[in-house]
């Protein structure tokens, strides 16, 4: 496990905790009552552990700003598209086929372009260089975020009567307003990520914690257990934590 060597203290504990968290919310099923292992290896199951586990090497070497972070990401992107396919979610499957995919390939050759050897923990590692946004950028990026919510959100709202159009029938997005604001956040999140300035975790950051207070809010509405619910609330915890540490990784970084 040559890149586990590599990795801090922080992620090192970091992988371990949250790879032994996710491993046990998956298999946890088949011991519930009623449960089986044809439940817990289904295809639906399978897919969203693969994109929980590739999102977890995504968050560490964009935390360590390293070119493997879009490897990692198109992966994860990928097998996301897939898993909302299957679920009928399709503003997610637009969104991350006409963007986040795109963009996360875009973003592995503006790394790599921009890639320099810096000393790592106990290795030497490729890495970006890292940048700041202007004081004044913050204001054209305040004005377009509220348009692009506005236009998205506006977006998700009609999508059924658009489908209904081709004869389709797919369920109303009864939080369309957020869920369009987490959206609009992560557009800017990859964007700023991939121009390599270190503001990017301010917008991870805000969209990250909306997913955390978003999932539990439905485990305490729902007023029942659920291993989905709780896979989704640590998935974005680890996100949360990542961001935390990325943000302090990266301003380190800038300084050099």
């Amino acid at each position: 496990m040559k890149f586990f060597k590599s990795y801090s203290l922080f992620h090192k504990i970091f992988f371990l905790v949250f790879l032994i968290l996710n491993t046990i919310v998956f298999i946890a099923p088949a011991f519930q009552q009623g449960g089986s292992w044809g439940s817990v290896f289904s295809f639906l199951s399978i897919l969203g552990f693969i994109v929980t586990i590739s999102g977890l090497f995504a968050g560490i070497y964009t935390a360590r700003a390293e070119v493997p972070t879009y490897i990692w990401g198109t992966i994860n992107v990928f097998f996301y598209i897939i898993l909302s396919l299957s679920r009928h979610l399709y503003a997610e499957v637009i969104l991350y086929t006409i963007y986040m995919l795109p963009m996360n390939i875009y973003g592995y050759f503006a790394w790599k372009k921009n890639a320099q050897i810096v000393e790592h923990t106990n290795t030497t590692s490729s890495t970006i260089e890292v940048k700041s946004l202007k004081k004044s950028a913050w204001s054209y990026i305040i004005i377009l975020g509220i348009i692009i919510w506005v236009c998205y959100g506006t977006f998700v709202y009609y999508l059924p009567n658009i489908f209904a159009h081709f004869g389709m029938t797919i369920a109303p997005d009864k939080e369309f307003y957020i869920d369009s604001f987490t959206a609009t956040v992560t557009i800017f999140a990859v964007i700023v990520s991939t121009k390599r300035f270190k503001e990017t975790w301010y917008f991870w950051l805000i969209s990250d914690s909306v997913g955390v207070i978003l999932y539990i809010v439905s485990i305490i509405q729902s007023g029942s257990f659920s291993f989905s619910a709780l896979s989704g609330a640590i998935m974005w915890t680890q996100f949360v934590v990542n961001a935390i540490y990325g943000m302090m990784v990266w301003k380190k970084l800038e300084k050099k």
